[in-house]
């Protein structure tokens, strides 16, 4: 729990299993993988109160492709009118996706800056998640390549106009270490440091992830 106001956008799932992903997760139980449990469980009206339901988390109902302009007047009335400090905004490729225009990084291009412009006027922290392209090698990211900011999908101005760009790693068909994840800092407009800076072990029954002693990927 956190005494934060947070705006997600998740463009990809419901309002209905994101709600259920982030209750799960301060219970420690994957409540999406049986949601009929939930109505016998007494821990999920305490968890949704801390969470979802606390009033400091405002779920944006919609799925797939979004207006850049709609959508930035939804971020602005979440900062403005429900005082939220924090966006987290899930993923940058689908809010382009059904532009008409075409043109994929000019598209981007212009909702970073856009974005970046909001987050100034607002004061706000916008978590942006991006998708990645193919390395040339033609081994994928899922198999444990690492990452760089070359990597970023569509646009170089991901990386241009973000101050922190953080890559996430795990080879998912490791048999041994599919749950491991190294955390990669590309980009620290603050200090400057940059690399691996933290290694994450997921357990699948709580749907939690910890910090673990393990070498990067």
């Amino acid at each position: 729990t956190t005494d934060k106001s947070v705006g997600y956008i998740a463009l990809e799932e419901s309002i209905e299993r994101t709600a259920l992903g982030i209750v799960g997760l301060e219970m420690g139980k994957q409540l999406h993988l049986d949601p009929e449990s939930i109505y016998e469980d007494l821990e999920f009206d305490e968890a949704y109160t801390n969470t979802v339901g606390s009033g400091r988390m405002w779920l944006y109902d919609h799925w797939g492709s979004l207006d850049a302009d709609r959508l930035l007047s939804h971020v602005m009335h979440m900062a403005k009118a429900m005082d939220v400090e924090y966006v987290v905004l899930d993923h940058v490729s689908i809010v382009v996706s059904g532009m008409q225009d075409g043109d994929e990084r000019r598209m981007i291009d212009n909702l970073m800056t856009k974005l970046r412009a909001l987050v100034e006027e607002c004061g706000i922290a916008l978590i942006l998640v991006s998708h990645l392209k193919r390395p040339s090698d033609g081994r994928g990211h899922e198999e444990g390549t690492s990452t760089s900011l070359a990597h970023l999908r569509g646009s170089a101005a991901i990386a241009q106009l973000s101050d922190m760009v953080v890559g996430l790693e795990r080879n998912q068909q490791d048999t041994e270490h599919k749950h491991l994840t190294a955390i990669r800092v590309l980009k620290n407009r603050f200090s400057g440091e940059t690399g691996v800076c933290d290694n994450l072990s997921f357990n699948p029954l709580t749907g939690r992830m910890a910090e673990c002693n393990f070498e990067a990927l």
